[in-house]
C-alpha cells in the first residue's frame, strides 16, 4: 500500500496542492510571500549548506513559528551537550518562522522546504545529507518520510498531536494513507494519552509510539524566566509598567471573529471600571485591524505601541501594531483573553498561564489539549457569547483574590508539565 500511495500522492495529490497554492497567491499574503520566498531556493541551498565535516547532521522541519518554538528546547539540548558532534539544520514551511530562525545561533542552515514532489525530495536529501530527520507536531510531508525510509535515515516526530476531528484520523481513507506514513517512523512521541490512542487507531500495528509530553511547556517556561529582560531589550516603553499596578486585560492573538464577540463586552467593562486597562494584540496587526481597533476604542484615546514613548503616560488602551511582543506583554497583565477559538482554534494559552494570569478564550479549543485541561481544572474559562465574556471578565475584574488564585493554579499546572525536552533528548540521542 505504501508504494501505491506514494505513486498516487506524487503524481496527483501534490500537484493539486500546488495548484491550490497558486490560486491562493492572489488572495493570501502569507502564501504569496511563501511562494515568492522559494524563488532561487536551490541556488541558496547550494551556496549556504555547510559541509558535514564528520558531524552527525540533525534535520528539523517545522511548519511555522509556533512549531519552531516547540523545537527550540530539544535543539538547544542537542547542541549544548553535543556541539562538537552534531550539526543542526532547519527547514520551514511558513514565512512566519524565517525571522525567528535567523536568531538561533546554533543552526548552521535554515530555509524554506521545497514543494514535496518526488524529485524535489530526492534533491533536498542530496543537499542536506541528514543522519536524522525530526518533525514537529503534525507538519509531516509524505515524500520526505518515504524518501528518508528508502535511504535508511531515522525519523522522529516530537510533540505529536492528532486531534479528534483531523482527517488523518476521522475517516477510513485518511487513516489508510497516514498509516503508510506513520509506520515508517522510528519514534512518535505524543503530547497526551488521547493523542497516542488516536495515532494507534490510525496505525494499529505501529509499536514505536509513546507519550513523551509537550516541549511547549518547557519553552514558555524559558520565555517567562526571560520576560522582564525581554521587555527591556525589545524596547517596550517603560511607561507601560504602570499597567502592573492596576487591572490589565491583555487580548492576545485576536482575529476578527473574536472581535465581534469580545469587543462589545470589553467596551462595557472598560467604561464601567476606571481602573481597567486594555492591551490589544491582533494576530495579524494589519493597518486595517489596527484602524478598526482605534475606531472602536476612540472614546478612550487609544495609542499604538509604535507611537508610545516615555515622555507621556500610557492611556487606558494600547493597540499593538507590531509582531513579536505578545509573550513579554503578558508580563504586564493580570487577565488574558487568548484569540483564535472563534475561527481556526485557540492560540497559545500557555504563555499567559505560566505568567500567573487568569486565562479566557472562546469555544473552539479542541485543538489545544492544555486549554481543555486548564478548563477542566478550573484554571481557565471558555465562553461563546458576549454575555458569557462580560460575566467571566466582570468576575475576574471585581474579585481580585479569586482571579489571583486562578492564575496561581494555572501557573502550577504549566510547571507540573515541564521536562518533555529531557525525555525527547533521551530518545533522540539513541539514533545518533
Amino acid at each position: 500500500m505504501r508504494k501505491f500511495f506514494r505513486i498516487l500522492y506524487s503524481t496527483i495529490f501534490v500537484y493539486i496542492l500546488y495548484f491550490a497554492f497558486l490560486l491562493s497567491f492572489f488572495f493570501d499574503s502569507k502564501i504569496r510571500k511563501a511562494l515568492m520566498g522559494r524563488r532561487h531556493l536551490w541556488r541558496r541551498y547550494k551556496k549556504n549548506i555547510p559541509q558535514k565535516n564528520g558531524k552527525k547532521r540533525i534535520w528539523f522541519h517545522v511548519s511555522s513559528v509556533g512549531e519552531l518554538e516547540q523545537a527550540k528546547p530539544l535543539m538547544k539540548l542537542l547542541y549544548e551537550r553535543n556541539r562538537n558532534e552534531v550539526d543542526i539544520v532547519l527547514t520551514l514551511f511558513s514565512p512566519s518562522a524565517l525571522k525567528a530562525a535567523s536568531k538561533i545561533e546554533y543552526i548552521s542552515f535554515y530555509d524554506y522546504l521545497p514543494l514535496d514532489t518526488y524529485f524535489n525530495t530526492k534533491k533536498v536529501f542530496d543537499f542536506l545529507q541528514p543522519d536524522l530527520l525530526v518533525f514537529v507536531k503534525f507538519d509531516i510531508w509524505p515524500n520526505l518520510v518515504w524518501e528518508a525510509q528508502s535511504r535508511g535515515v531515522p525519523k522522529v516526530l516530537i510533540d505529536g498531536t492528532l486531534h479528534r476531528k483531523s482527517y488523518r484520523y476521522s475517516n477510513v481513507v485518511g487513516q489508510a494513507f497516514y498509516n503508510s506514513i506513520y509506520t515508517c517512523f522510528d519514534l512518535i512521541g505524543t503530547v497526551s494519552d488521547s493523542d497516542l490512542k488516536r495515532f494507534l487507531i490510525t496505525s494499529p500495528k505501529f509499536k514505536k509510539a509513546k507519550v513523551l509530553g509537550d516541549t511547549r511547556y518547557d519553552q514558555v517556561a524559558i520565555r517567562a524566566q526571560n520576560a522582564e529582560a525581554s521587555l527591556n531589550s525589545k524596547k517596550i516603553p517603560s511607561c507601560m509598567q504602570i499597567y502592573k499596578k492596576g487591572v490589565t486585560l491583555i487580548c492576545g492573538s485576536t482575529w476578527e471573529a473574536d472581535d465581534k464577540v469580545i469587543v462589545p463586552a470589553i467596551k462595557k467593562l472598560i467604561s464601567k471600571y476606571k481602573g481597567l486597562n486594555l492591551v490589544l494584540v491582533p494576530h495579524e496587526p494589519s493597518k486595517k485591524r489596527v484602524a478598526n481597533y482605534m475606531e472602536e476604542f476612540k472614546k478612550f484615546s487609544p495609542r499604538v505601541l509604535s507611537g508610545l514613548n516615555d515622555k507621556f503616560d500610557c492611556t487606558k488602551v494600547t493597540i499593538v501594531d507590531q509582531v513579536g511582543f505578545l509573550a513579554e506583554l503578558y508580563k504586564l497583565g493580570s487577565i488574558a483573553y487568548v484569540g483564535g477559538a472563534f475561527s481556526t482554534g485557540v492560540h497559545n494559552v500557555m504563555e499567559p498561564a505560566i505568567m500567573g494570569l487568569s486565562v479566557v478564550f472562546g469555544p473552539f479549543h479542541y485543538n489545544s489539549p492544555e486549554a481543555e485541561a486548564l478548563v477542566k481544572s478550573n484554571c481557565a474559562f471558555s465562553g461563546s457569547t458576549e454575555e458569557d465574556f462580560y460575566t467571566i471578565l466582570n468576575k475576574l475584574i471585581t474579585e481580585k483574590d479569586f482571579a489571583k488564585q486562578v492564575g496561581i493554579k494555572a501557573q502550577a499546572f504549566i510547571k507540573s508539565n515541564l521536562g518533555a525536552d529531557e525525555k525527547y533528548y533521551g530518545e533522540v540521542v539513541k539514533f545518533l
